[in-house]
């Protein structure tokens, strides 16, 4: 038997038991996407933590050269905004709040059960202690409160490194007296003292194949792009919108110049992209950039995909600026115009039209089809079905939940292109 120091981290949902069984299922799926997503944007791999699920949580032993400053703030940053957004897509009663605690000590090292030893005593004491109860409940607009132990922030808090300061931590003390158990420990909670941004690791790739940065580590690989493959264009007409002919065949809608309008450099710079993408044929990346532009449009680059609520954010110029650089390559047959034309006898309201537009758009060929992924999936792009923009990510196609991202993302636009330039 033998002792080896490590850093532990415990996280708990408040009041999972008063859920039904339906809605603790639900919670749980979500918090562990959320835990991968955050560990993988803070430069961690939860499949090197030795993990203990609990049904409101888990109980993780992680590597001994873990980054101490990535897991104290950077992976509690990510995580606060990935709960921040589930919070806000979903009603109060699937709602996740954590509890979140970390401490650095001895453990044995594995034997039949796993783990034993002074660093998961002490992380369940202070996962279950009073303080952080407490803060979480002193603060019900926080997704989370992070305890951690004295010795863990005398070894990542002090020496002020990573955004890490002593003053964002506020001084408590864990007393149990039936467990004979008193220390002091350090609680912090998002947004009730100034926090700082998370740190990127180093090495994102910069190069417009990528579109989007992979995570850190992930092995993400955006699909070849095929260069030198434009529609056939068929000859632009102007057309009364949403008019049909007698033929059933595509109309094509000529597209209209926008009016000059301020976008900001982020967003003109995302602009150039997709327009550099297109002249050079490679209409992937384009479509990628596409929604990366919509994305930076709304300060949602970070996060991926788009809301329901983010909708009414992108403006009119964009959209025209956008459905103008698709028309032109095309000669109208794809870009948000044509698509609006292809599902004008829609009612789109929110995610529940979202199949009925994809057989609309050439995305299916029927609505229980599957879509795949997105190397297969633009295959089928063809000119008679104002296929782009998809308004697709491929790298959230490395999550379980990529779907349930991209049909709010696309409903979110197409219900706002109802109302553009009316």
């Amino acid at each position: 038997m033998s002792l080896v120091e490590r850093f532990v981290v415990g996280v708990d949902i408040q009041s999972f038991s008063s859920r039904v069984a339906r809605r603790q299922v639900v919670l749980q799926t979500g918090l562990d996407r959320m835990l991968d997503e955050a560990a993988w944007s803070a430069g961690l791999s939860r499949e090197l933590w030795t993990r203990h699920p609990g049904g409101d949580g888990e109980v993780a032993v992680l590597p001994a050269d873990v980054d101490l400053l990535a897991v104290v703030r950077r992976f509690i940053t990510e995580l606060d905004i990935r709960l921040t957004d589930h919070n806000d897509d979903h009603d109060p009663g699937a709602r996740i709040r954590l509890r979140v605690a970390m401490h650095i000590d001895v453990v044995t090292r594995p034997g039949p059960l796993g783990y034993a030893g002074p660093a998961l005593t002490v992380l369940q004491r202070l996962l279950d202690s009073e303080p952080v109860r407490d803060a979480l409940a002193a603060a019900p607009e926080a997704n989370l409160a992070q305890i951690i132990s004295d010795s863990l922030y005398r070894k990542a808090v002090l020496p002020e490194l990573g955004g890490l300061r002593p003053r964002q931590f506020r001084q408590v003390r864990v007393d149990l007296p039936a467990k004979e158990f008193h220390e002091t420990a350090y609680l912090f909670v998002p947004g009730e003292s100034p926090a700082p941004r998370a740190e990127r690791p180093d090495g994102r790739p910069q190069d417009l194949s990528a579109a989007w940065s992979p995570l850190p580590g992930f092995p993400f690989v955006m699909p070849a792009l095929r260069t030198e493959r434009r529609p056939p264009k068929p000859r632009p007409q102007r057309l009364t919108f949403g008019k049909e002919s007698a033929a059933g065949a595509v109309e094509v809608v000529e597209p209209v110049e926008p009016t000059p309008v301020d976008l900001g450099p982020g967003v003109r710079q995302a602009m150039r992209e997709v327009r550099e993408a297109l002249a050079r044929g490679e209409v992937d990346l384009a479509d990628v950039l596409t929604t990366r532009t919509l994305l930076v449009a709304v300060g949602r680059d970070g996060k991926g995909w788009l809301r329901e609520s983010d909708g009414p954010l992108l403006a009119d110029a964009l959209l025209t600026e956008l459905d103008l650089a698709w028309s032109e390559f095309s000669g109208g047959a794809w870009g948000f115009r044509a698509q609006r034309a292809r599902v004008r006898g829609l009612t789109l309201t929110g995610p529940r039209e979202f199949r009925e537009l994809s057989v609309a758009l050439g995305w299916r060929a029927e609505k229980t089809e599957t879509i795949p992924l997105y190397r297969e999936f633009v295959r089928r792009a063809s000119a008679d079905a104002s296929f782009y923009p998809t308004l697709r990510n491929p790298e959230r196609e490395n999550y379980p939940s990529w779907h349930d991202e991209w049909s709010p993302t696309v409903m979110a636009v197409h219900v706002r292109l109802q109302q553009w330039e009316r």
